[in-house]
């Protein structure tokens, strides 16, 4: 697809007389306290006060602005301003997304990827089956709906092989974890690419580049070695919870009405699942291969992502839903459902936006730039180090990619990087997101509880695993962009 603007830390560029006057023109070292004492207010709103993120972001942006000295009758404009930018394709990609999710879960794919799965590689290697569907699984659904729907299936099959637990769990959790983390349609990584100006179909690509080999280390190896050496047995005190709660999430609880008549094919699951992510890629494609002309703007067309996500969302409503035995009011509540747990994603990303906007007409981001430019770090390894410190500091993945983005996209454009290195940024920033998670994150606490685990169990599989995909992810990334440097 064509490359993006920077969206809100390059917004549409303000006529002279719109941009919001400065009462001041603080010197470099003043802007950079400024960001210091933003970063730092925003922890103590999060952490101590414990305020939703969404506001916490919104008042560290005002108090900003304020202090750099931007006239008080301009900042909500600039706010309005920030937000609108952010959001706008951002907004559509990530609800599309969420509505293609909600009906491959409703449709019973996962019990076909699995069973499927462990039917080509044998119940002797019940890890790597439940891992891989749960990466395709994990393309376009949620981190937390397909830990809940998963949570039957790995219950089962621990029992069934006689496996720990764990052994099982790991390699499926960290699937979902690492698609979550690195590709889009997800929110993390869909508001890094419209924060940093990264094309999606690189960010795609990049992803699967850095996220698979992640993946296989830091969740299957490592899963499945401390998983049998730990030895937990199956929660079967919290078996009939996770299939009710399980049972919820894809419709069949109480209210469904409708159930599915026939599940879907494997040819039909996959073919939904991967069709967005190929069709993005391939507008990417169409950009290096393929002549100017009606083709590559045919291309480029059906591959922008708004566009591919429609395609897929109004196919996944007739195979999945329609085929299935859905009738469409059941597929208008499914969709509506979906949306809950987006929005509140969604104003999280959007009030980063306007985070990175103060920045920019503060100065503030220009400094930032001036001054990690002079570290001599490359930009992958910064992003990877301050989404890590806000990661550990914040708990939250995606609260730590929306604070990011912002902090780094300045420098980014004065190195004028290419799509490519970009897309290697956005995977730095989700790298550095999903290292060390602990107490002061929900995944943390849904893990140690649905395999009643205690802290140390779960801080020695959880936090490991997670620890070793950012890691391994990281690595990769920042290999690829030292060599793309080369060039």
């Amino acid at each position: 697809m064509p490359t993006r603007s920077m969206d809100v830390l390059t917004a549409t560029p303000l006529a002279a007389d719109d941009a919001p006057a400065m009462a001041w023109n603080l010197p470099p070292w003043a802007l950079l306290l400024l960001v210091a004492g933003g970063i730092a207010l925003l922890l103590l709103l999060v952490i101590k006060a414990k305020l939703h993120a969404f506001v916490a972001l919104l008042v560290v942006s005002v108090a900003v602005a304020v202090a750099a000295g931007i006239s008080p009758a301009d900042i909500p404009g600039l706010l309005e301003d920030g937000m609108g930018e952010t959001m706008g394709e951002i907004a559509i990609v990530v609800a599309l997304g969420a509505m293609l999710g909600r009906l491959i879960q409703e449709s019973g794919a996962a019990e076909v990827l699995s069973e499927r799965m462990l039917t080509a590689v044998g119940e002797k290697r019940a890890p790597l089956a439940v891992g891989i569907t749960a990466l395709i699984f994990g393309i376009p659904v949620f981190f937390d709906v397909g830990f809940i729907i998963m949570l039957p299936l790995i219950y089962s099959i621990a029992q069934r092989s006689g496996r720990s637990v764990i052994s099982i769990a790991l390699p499926a959790v960290g699937g979902l974890a690492i698609m979550h983390a690195v590709l889009p349609p997800h929110p993390g990584p869909v508001a890094a690419a419209g924060l940093l100006g990264a094309s999606f179909g690189w960010v795609a690509i990049m992803g699967v580049i850095c996220g698979l080999p992640a993946w296989f280390v830091g969740a299957y190896l490592f899963g499945t070695r401390i998983g049998d050496r730990m030895g937990t047995p199956v929660p079967t005190q919290l078996v009939g919870e996770a299939e009710r709660r399980s049972g919820e999430r894809t419709g069949a609880g109480e209210g469904a009405g409708v159930t599915t008549q026939a599940p879907p094919s494997l040819g039909v699951t996959v073919s939904v699942i991967v069709l967005p992510v190929l069709l993005i890629m391939l507008n990417t494609f169409a950009e290096l291969v393929v002549p100017a002309g009606a083709l590559r703007e045919a291309l480029q067309f059906i591959g922008a992502p708004v566009i591919a996500l429609t395609v897929a969302t109004l196919l996944s409503f007739w195979v999945l839903g329609l085929r299935g035995g859905f009738s469409m009011e059941r597929i208008e509540k499914a969709a509506s459902a979906s949306l809950g747990p987006v929005a509140l994603v969604l104003l999280v990303t959007g009030a980063g936006g306007v985070f990175g906007a103060v920045l920019e007409h503060s100065g503030a981001g220009e400094a930032l730039a001036d001054l990690l430019a002079g570290t001599s770090l490359p930009v992958v390894v910064l992003a990877f180090l301050i989404a890590t410190a806000l990661r550990v500091a914040l708990g939250s993945k995606t609260v730590a990619i929306v604070t990011t983005a912002p902090i780094v996209a300045p420098l980014i454009e004065q190195m004028s990087l290419s799509q490519p290195e970009i897309a290697l940024v956005v995977v730095a920033v989700a790298a550095g997101g999903t290292v060390l998670s602990h107490v002061n994150d929900s995944g943390f606490w849904l893990f140690n509880r649905y395999m009643d685990l205690d802290i140390k169990g779960t801080l020695k599989s959880w936090t490991l695993m997670e620890t070793f995909m950012g890691g391994a992810a990281f690595l990769i990334a920042a290999a690829i962009s030292a060599a793309l440097a080369l060039t």
